[in-house]
């Protein structure tokens, strides 16, 4: 033992502990909160909705490819995504864009943020 004593942590009993808990010289900690998503993510989605506007006329099922819009968002937002999930969904909706090259890519675009196939 080192002439500064024991530093260790001991929880006894019920004790429930939910936060960070460190003990030790020079001890660092980071916590990430999760706040929705990345700034990246939420203009991918934002381009994807402009240009699906914008273009709707040339998609053959828009109503169909703004659902599959909305559940990427709305799986994106939620505070577990599911990354099948949002697969999925991105998946119908390159489908349902693939004629429009600038949808297309916007929705690929969408896929590399979210960090899933699409």
């Amino acid at each position: 033992m080192s002439e500064r004593g024991d530093r260790g942590i001991r929880i006894g009993g019920n004790a429930n502990v939910s936060g960070q808990v460190a003990s030790g010289d020079n001890v660092t900690q980071n916590q990430q909160i999760n706040a929705g998503p990345s700034s990246e993510v939420r203009e991918a989605l934002a381009r994807v909705e402009r240009l699906l506007d914008a273009h709707a006329g040339d998609v053959a099922e828009p109503a169909r490819a703004r659902r599959d819009l909305v559940d990427v968002r709305e799986e994106a937002e939620s505070g577990d995504p599911d990354a099948e999930r949002m697969a999925g969904a991105l998946e119908r909706l390159g489908r349902r864009v693939a004629g429009v090259a600038a949808l297309a890519e916007a929705v690929h675009g969408l896929a590399g943020a979210l960090g899933v196939g699409g």
